[in-house]
């Protein structure tokens, strides 16, 4: 069991269904809340001090944990869930007492993004997007964001589509808000299901839009007509319901669901991350990446993407990453390397993977497709 397999009951002709896993953290947000000027976005940092304003308890372990990594100048100080793991692996507390902890934290961040991302931020996001197409743009031109020639020449995936295929795009979503479900929903202004009375085509797929010399097959000027599903899940919860809000801690790799002692702050268990999503990895051509960190508590989604391109030669993973991050400018193989030590990988599967690891720097302003929101 994987994801949904089309045919030709659904799409007249379908050759072929690409499988592509995007999965988007909380950059994209933050990205938004920059790019629309708000007075506040969600980063940890800003709900650290919401907790302060709000006169939040001030023996909470988790929040004096914060304070006491911030007093002592960690760089990572206002990360609530590395304070959390710090908590349980070096600050003496019981995982009940951290969990009773947790709970407070919880209800105050569901607070804390309602006034963050209010309903008027969706409804501008919502504006822009349909105005300027970005849903569609960011479909079906993403392989523009490949600058590089060289990058674009180890790219597999744009020279296994064509005419007549289907693109399937599975978002898993880490954060709590609707604002990428609101960019990339197809509404009536941008998408039509069935545009032509001939043929069931309802999407334009452009595989080398940059006029990459690499391949004689195609070039700008190529179109696949094609067609396009789309579905967004949250894994982690979500803002309207303050209870479903996962914050807590990776699984180990060896993790016993049944008698680890933390298993009460353990993400992927309260997700149920091997019974609802691990059957989707070994059937996913593409894994694109945005918005993320690559941080110790989400392990378990890049251990199993590395295990995915592992067991699958032809499966390929695009990251998008700020090329400048914590004041250190990053290149293609710093993000691979970033990737493999988050996923943590064997030296032969790093071997294995990392030639098609495709890595997108940007910057603010950058000329990108995928999931832009600048004015």
């Amino acid at each position: 069991m994987g994801y949904r397999k089309y045919g030709e009951t659904e799409y007249e002709r379908l050759k072929k269904q690409h499988n592509i896993m995007a999965l988007v953290g909380n950059g994209f947000d933050i990205q938004i809340m920059h790019d629309f000027a708000q007075p506040s976005d969600t980063r940890y940092e800003t709900f650290y001090h919401y907790l302060k304003f709000r006169s939040f308890d001030e023996e909470n372990v988790i929040v004096k944990q914060m304070e006491a990594l911030l007093e002592a100048g960690k760089k990572n100080w206002s990360d609530l869930e590395g304070a959390i793991r710090e908590v349980l692996t070096n600050g003496g507390s019981a995982p009940d007492d951290v969990y009773n902890a947790l709970r407070p934290i919880q209800r105050e961040f569901s607070s804390f993004l309602n006034q963050t991302v209010p309903s008027t931020l969706l409804d501008d996001l919502g504006a822009r997007v349909v105005k300027e197409e970005r849903s569609l743009a960011s479909l079906s031109q993403f392989i523009y964001d490949i600058e590089d020639p060289e990058e674009y020449s180890k790219f597999e995936f744009p020279r296994r589509t064509a005419h007549f295929d289907l693109y399937n795009f599975l978002f898993v979503n880490f954060n709590y808000t609707s604002l990428l479900d609101g960019y990339v929903y197809l509404d009536q202004n941008q998408f039509d299901p069935r545009p032509y009375r001939t043929s069931d085509r309802n999407f334009e797929f452009l595989p080398n839009p940059r006029d990459h010399a690499a391949t004689r097959r195609y070039n700008k000027e190529t179109i696949w007509q094609s067609n396009i599903q789309t579905e967004v899940i949250h894994p982690h919860g979500v803002q309207d319901i303050p209870r479903s809000l996962l914050i807590g801690i990776d699984a180990e790799p060896d993790f016993d669901n049944a008698t680890d002692p933390n298993r009460k702050l353990v993400k992927p268990y309260w997700a149920q991350n091997d019974v609802r999503y691990r059957h989707f990895f070994e059937d996913t051509e593409l894994f694109i990446v945005f918005g993320c960190s690559l941080g110790e508590s989400d392990g378990w989604w890049w251990r199993s993407i590395a295990a995915a391109l592992d067991a699958n030669p032809d499966a390929e993973l695009m990251i998008y990453r700020r090329q400048r991050s914590q004041g250190a400018e990053l290149s293609e193989e710093d993000v691979r390397d970033q990737f493999i030590s988050a996923a943590d990988c064997a030296p032969a599967q790093a071997g294995s993977i990392r030639d098609r690891i495709r890595i997108v720097l940007y910057e603010e302003g950058s000329d990108r497709k995928w999931l832009n929101t600048s004015p």
